[in-house]
């Protein structure tokens, strides 16, 4: 699986959570506020995109690996990510507009929060995640005669 894909959606959400987290640091109108939903209905898209791809290709082929190690690691992938979908799906079902109007600071808080969290998953899979994939790429492409690599 080619993950340059997956690198540039990457680039996209963190964009987009570093827009809600700079509108949520000074939200004072409800124009901010239309603005932080937006933002946060853009980055579930995103988010949503990329999910889908993650858990449809990515983490498939690694599951499949011989190696053990591979597995382990898509499996930790797979359940750290889990949990932070559901803070996400939480944090989009929680904060409307108006929620957001009526306490803009802990918004502001939790924002900051969850985008540092998204932060630091997406510097995780493109350090650990997606060099994984590349190297599985890489063994996968070899050419074999009779189950053994050619020279």
């Amino acid at each position: 699986m080619d993950v340059r894909i997956l690198k540039t959606q990457h680039g996209r959400i963190i964009r987009l959570a570093s827009a809600l987290g700079g509108t949520a640091a000074i939200m004072k109108t409800s124009d901010d506020a239309i603005r932080a939903r937006e933002l946060m209905r853009a980055l579930n898209t995103a988010l949503t995109e990329h999910l889908a791809i993650e858990d449809g290709e990515l983490y498939p082929v690694l599951m499949r690996s011989q190696d053990h190690s591979v597995r382990n690691l898509a499996q930790h992938y797979v359940e750290d990510m889990g949990a932070l979908s559901g803070v996400w799906a939480h944090y989009f079902e929680e904060w409307s507009q108006a929620r957001i109007l009526r306490d803009r600071e802990r918004f502001a808080s939790v924002t900051k929060g969850l985008i540092g969290a998204l932060a630091h998953r997406v510097a995780r899979e493109e350090d650990t995640l997606y060099p994984t994939m590349e190297a599985a790429d890489a063994l996968a492409v070899v050419p074999k005669r009779d189950g053994r690599p050619t020279s």
